[in-house]
């Protein structure tokens, strides 16, 4: 693995870890974005960018409810993290 895929990939889980530091009292959650995880980790480089879907995913399954402020924090962290990856590797 290339440093800049290493980077790409260790840049999805932390953007995984920061969204889970919401949910901390919610073991399912935690399970699931853990396994996230750990997908990332183990995924080709060549398709190391289609990980944002699996992210983007399971935030609209499972994180909808408007007034939740985790949720929207959830969001907010996906989408300036995803506009930040497009510009340092896209």
């Amino acid at each position: 693995m290339s440093s800049q895929n290493n980077s790409k990939a260790f840049y999805l889980a932390e953007t995984v870890n920061l969204i889970s530091k919401n949910f901390v009292s919610n073991k399912t959650i935690i399970r699931d974005l853990n396994s996230i995880i750990d997908t990332i980790m183990h995924t080709a480089p060549e398709i190391i960018n289609k990980r944002w879907m699996d992210i983007y995913l399971y935030c609209s399954k499972h994180f909808t409810e408007i007034d939740n402020l985790n949720h929207f924090k959830a969001f907010n962290i996906y989408q300036q993290r995803y506009t930040e990856y497009k510009e340092l590797y896209i």
